[in-house]
């Protein structure tokens, strides 16, 4: 399973990697976000993501017990992850290169640095952002789909007891809590926000990409462009605000045993038994939809 994982490591970093180069050398000057042909890309990304989730999540097998290991991730998974997690990375970067906050007098907000002043210096960070959107895209419908055709929903929808027993509970009051299924309490918490944050930023992203496609007087208006801009602006400093907290909680708690899986897929059997008694019972009994 390592090997599959460093295969898509090596793919997905190779894919960024090509668009980022030629971003900078032979398009440096062609905004591919007003590029005919790149923009059915952003729709293609879409929809490939669609499909071959779709597909995964109703071909996959179910986690299963391996004598000393419990498979957790497969391949789909780490699909999913590393796309979306490679693509946010390369988002965050350009989008602070972009030159985020700015006001109407060309001048950004208060301390914030313009890293790209002119056109030349824009167009190669703006198609960096091109492709890392394209990555982006890929991974997050692709988890979607595989999600939807898994029919799993509980499986990182947190209810009130993950809320108030599992995180608070287990977290600030100390008190045991003994029913973490295969994701835990706290991580179930972690991914509603983050899942709100990203939709946010992909519908003001689609309006600004809108405006590059739908141009003139019966295009999106500079009214609707500007709002679009301001809240993607400010949920970007909430995305990085929170992937921060993501890493600082996965070091603070320690929890290296569910980082080590998304690299090898596997967890120790022993380690699920105590950590994820919930899973465990629905492991031995094959009763676990994923």
């Amino acid at each position: 399973m390592l090997k599959k994982t460093l295969l898509v490591l090596v793919v997905l970093l190779a894919a960024l990697g090509v668009g980022i180069y030629f971003s900078y050398t032979s398009l440096k000057l062609i905004p591919l976000f007003d590029n005919r042909g790149a923009q059915w890309g952003i729709l293609a990304s879409v929809v490939v993501g669609l499909i071959l989730g779709g597909a995964r999540g109703m071909l996959k097998k179910k986690d299963a017990i391996k004598g000393e290991v419990v498979t957790r991730h497969g391949v789909g998974s780490f699909i999913s992850h590393w796309a979306t997690g490679l693509g946010i990375f390369a988002l965050i970067y350009s989008g602070i290169m972009l030159n985020f906050f700015i006001m109407g007098n060309d001048k950004s907000i208060g301390f914030i640095p313009i890293f790209a002043p002119t056109f030349t210096q824009v167009v190669p960070v703006l198609n960096v952002h091109y492709f890392a959107v394209l990555i982006t895209l890929f991974g997050g419908f692709f988890f979607g789909a595989d999600y939807i055709a898994t029919r799993d929903w509980m499986l990182l929808i947190p209810n009130m007891q993950d809320i108030i027993q599992g995180f608070i509970g287990k977290y600030f009051l100390r008190r045991k809590w003994e029913k973490e299924d295969k994701y835990l309490s706290s991580q179930k918490g972690a991914f509603v926000p983050y899942a709100a944050i990203g939709i946010v930023m992909l519908i003001t992203g689609a309006i600004k990409v809108a405006g590059h496609i739908w141009t003139g007087p019966n295009g999106i208006s500079a009214n609707a462009g500007g709002w679009a801009t301001v809240i993607h602006d400010v949920f970007m400093v909430f995305i990085i605000l929170y992937t921060l907290v993501h890493v600082a909680i996965v070091v603070a708690l320690k929890e290296w045993p569910a980082f080590r899986s998304w690299f090898t897929g596997t967890m120790s059997t022993k380690f699920v038994e105590h950590h994820h008694p919930v899973w465990f019972e629905d492991l031995t009994t094959g009763t676990n939809k994923s």
